[in-house]
């Protein structure tokens, strides 16, 4: 659960309720009601049914080929699935972590306010305990209020974490566990193998790329809500982002996956390899903000330059292809929640653009290579 020290304005708490009041309604909702019961099952289904779920099929199908088994080998596999599950869960949790301190940086760095320092209730000054904390199941836990004052928490706190949590945890399954899978070759049915070649040699490229683009997640997902606050976005968050992207291109080859050309950076010997897919993504990226800007938004970017630099950040990190996936995928997801309202813009969406392109690059590539030759530059 995020801090509730960070309570959002009036706009964000959840019922339209403003911040010290206590919701009359707060049992009515079933998560708040349930939060309990809900963080209690969701414990023991992954930490207990998941594995022996999957114990109980191996040991079933090893009995199915003749096996003689005793107790013990489904205490083996009960352990090794527990050991399993729980690894997995823990980027998951980081995931979720990682949501937690987005709310915090989006409420407090726009106000100029400091991350450091405890967390404490805006309504009773008391602080929380670390068990309060603690990201998803802390929320559940309390019901979604503060245990001294029952002041509601807002709603938003756990949405924000939930979505970390799959972005995230997705994320590392696909770029650690599966070493790259999203990016260079098809997922294997074999968790169990990848996850034992993961513990026993890991890849540090692929450890690479999961903290860079976590690190491009993390800014966007933080501009968002910043932009859904009805806040400007701080400057040092656009400076931050591409001091680490360029300094991680100047630094590592193979900092961007795939070239200018549409292969993989790999091909290239050169030290710099990843500085001119870098510079040709934050061109790109530049350049179709601009034009979104004034196609989709209707307005001029210097007034509005927020969605433009977003682009560009992306592309300084993704390169050109996935920069222009993501701005397309923008654009189609802006319209659709146009439908419905009007309160979202470009620069609120991107970010999720940016998630399914990135869990989708290897798709991307693919079709990059086959409709534009590598030549074509």
């Amino acid at each position: 659960m995020n801090k509730t020290d960070n309570q959002p304005s009036e706009s964000l708490i959840s019922d339209g309720n403003s911040l010290g009041q206590a919701d009359p309604s707060i049992e009515s909702h079933f998560f708040r009601r349930h939060g309990r019961k809900i963080a209690g099952s969701l414990v023991s289904l992954i930490f207990i049914g998941i594995p022996f779920i999957l114990a109980t099929i191996k040991f079933i199908e090893k009995l199915q080929i003749g096996h003689d088994l005793g107790v013990s080998f489904f205490i083996e596999q009960l352990s090794k699935y527990f050991l399993m599950t729980a690894g997995i869960f823990w980027f998951f949790f980081f995931g979720a972590s990682f949501g937690s301190f987005l709310n915090v940086i989006a409420w407090r760095l726009p106000r100029g306010g400091t991350l450091l320092g405890s967390s404490y209730c805006e309504s009773c000054n008391t602080k929380l305990k670390m068990r309060d904390n603690f990201p998803i199941f802390g929320w559940l836990w309390l019901r979604g209020k503060c245990r001294t004052c029952e002041v509601e928490i807002s709603g938003r706190y756990i949405i924000v974490e939930l979505i970390s949590a799959v972005a995230i945890g997705t994320l590392a399954l696909m770029e650690m566990i599966g070493a790259g899978a999203n990016l260079f070759h098809l997922w294997s049915v074999d968790i169990e193998f990848m996850f034992r070649k993961f513990v026993l040699s890991p890849e540090p490229r692929f450890i690479a790329y999961f903290l860079i683009h976590s690190c491009l997640i993390f800014i966007l997902m933080t501009t968002g809500l910043v932009s859904l606050q009805q806040q400007r976005i701080p400057r040092n968050i656009f400076y931050f982002g591409f001091f680490v992207s360029i300094i991680t291109a100047i630094c590592w080859p193979q900092a961007i996956p795939f070239t200018h050309t549409n292969q993989p950076i790999t091909s290239i010997n050169s030290t710099f390899a990843s500085v001119l897919p870098m510079l040709c993504g934050l061109g790109s990226g530049g350049i179709l903000g601009v034009l979104s800007t004034h196609l989709l938004m209707r307005k001029n970017f210097r007034k509005v330059p927020e969605f433009t630099i977003l682009m560009a950040l992306t592309g300084s990190f993704l390169g050109w292809q996935a920069t222009v996936v993501a701005g397309c995928l923008t654009g189609i997801v802006l319209l659709l929640t146009r439908i419905f309202s009007k309160r979202y813009s470009a620069a609120e969406l991107l970010w999720l653009s940016v998630i399914i392109t990135i869990l989708t690059f290897r798709f991307w590539m693919e079709w990059f290579r086959n409709w534009l030759p590598g030549n074509f530059i």
